[in-house]
């Protein structure tokens, strides 16, 4: 998961520069205590390993990863 966001622009914003740096990503909008999320995320994954260079990938960008077992 790159991030949760409240804005949708910021979503489709941080979707785009991954998408461009060659990751498949997917959006998840959820509720949330402090109202609706947009979550993107990147994958899914074969592996941990695989994972992990996506994350490292995405950090690279500038943006934050978490590696999540779905």
């Amino acid at each position: 998961q790159v991030g949760a966001f409240a804005d949708a622009e910021k979503a489709k914003e941080v979707r785009g520069k991954l998408e461009r740096a060659g990751l498949k990503t997917y959006t998840q909008t959820v509720d949330t205590k402090d109202g609706k999320r947009i979550r993107v995320r990147v994958g899914p994954f074969a592996s941990r390993a695989e994972a992990d260079k996506a994350a490292a990938k995405v950090k690279s960008l500038g943006l934050s990863a978490s590696v999540l077992t779905l």
